[in-house]
C-alpha cells in the first residue's frame, strides 16, 4: 500500500519534471520568438525567382525603376536572370540537395552605369566560385565551400 510520505514524494517528483517541461530554453528569454511545427518550408529551388538580397557579405540594394532587381532562376538544368546590368544564362547542376555548380555562363553585352557593371561583375565572378547551396527560412544561401557568397530572397 502506498504510504502518505510516499505519495507526496511522487507527487512532488511529477511537478518538478512537469515544470521542467514548460521552462524556455535559457537562450530563449521572454518574448523570444520560438520556432513553430507551422514555419514554412523553404520554396524549391528549381521554379522560384530568387532576387538577391546580399553579395559577399554586402547588402544589395537597387532603386527601381532605374535599377533592376538582380535575379536568378533555375530550371530544368537551365539557369537565368538579370545580373544587374544584363540578363544572364547558363546551365547549373545539383545533386538536388547541396551540391550546386554553375557552367557556360553567357549574356547580352548592353552598357550600363559603372555601380551596375561593377556589381554585375562582382556577381559573376561570385557565382563561378559556387559549389553548394543551402536554404535559411526562405532564402537562398550560394556557398563557396560552405562559406556564403550569395543571398537571395525567394520572390515567386
Amino acid at each position: 500500500m502506498l504510504t502518505f510520505s510516499r505519495a507526496v514524494s511522487i507527487l512532488g517528483a511529477a511537478a518538478v519534471i512537469a515544470g521542467c517541461a514548460q521552462t524556455p530554453p535559457a537562450s530563449q528569454g521572454a518574448g523570444a520568438p520560438v520556432a513553430s511545427a507551422s514555419a514554412r518550408p523553404a520554396p524549391p529551388l528549381a521554379g522560384t525567382t530568387w532576387k538577391l538580397k546580399q553579395l559577399n557579405g554586402q547588402p544589395v540594394t537597387r532603386t527601381a525603376p532605374r535599377q533592376r532587381d538582380v535575379t536568378i532562376g533555375f530550371n530544368n538544368g537551365r539557369v537565368s536572370g538579370h545580373s544587374g546590368c544584363n540578363q544572364m544564362m547558363g546551365a547549373y547542376g545539383t545533386n538536388g540537395s547541396s551540391t550546386l555548380t554553375f557552367s557556360q555562363f553567357a549574356g547580352t553585352m548592353m552598357a550600363c552605369e559603372k555601380a551596375d557593371m561593377d556589381l554585375e561583375n562582382q556577381l559573376l565572378k561570385s557565382l563561378g566560385t559556387v559549389n553548394g547551396y543551402r536554404f535559411d527560412g526562405q532564402q537562398l544561401l550560394l556557398l563557396k565551400d560552405g562559406v556564403a557568397v550569395a543571398r537571395y530572397e525567394a520572390v515567386k
